[in-house]
């Protein structure tokens, strides 16, 4: 028996296969185990905050559409 490893979420009730395997052993009757972390990160756990608590701290010397056509000319 091959036995392959991923991490994923369920969303209702699914298991979303990453792309690399979702064609493995097609056709064939496989064997399911899920595992689950005993202590599981919950989504409004602190440590994943919102992105947009960072807004406004980073200050920028050039402006960032200026900066990114002059790195795309330089390859030109």
């Amino acid at each position: 028996m091959q036995a392959i490893e991923f991490e994923t979420q369920l969303k209702d009730g699914v298991i979303q296969l990453p792309l690399s395997y979702q064609h493995w052993q097609e056709g064939q009757q496989v064997k399911v185990i899920v595992l689950a972390d005993e202590n599981p990160v919950s989504l409004d756990a602190p440590t994943n905050k919102n992105i947009n608590r960072h807004a406004g701290k980073i200050t920028l010397s050039q402006d960032p559409l200026a900066f990114q056509e002059g790195i795309r000319d330089e390859w030109s």
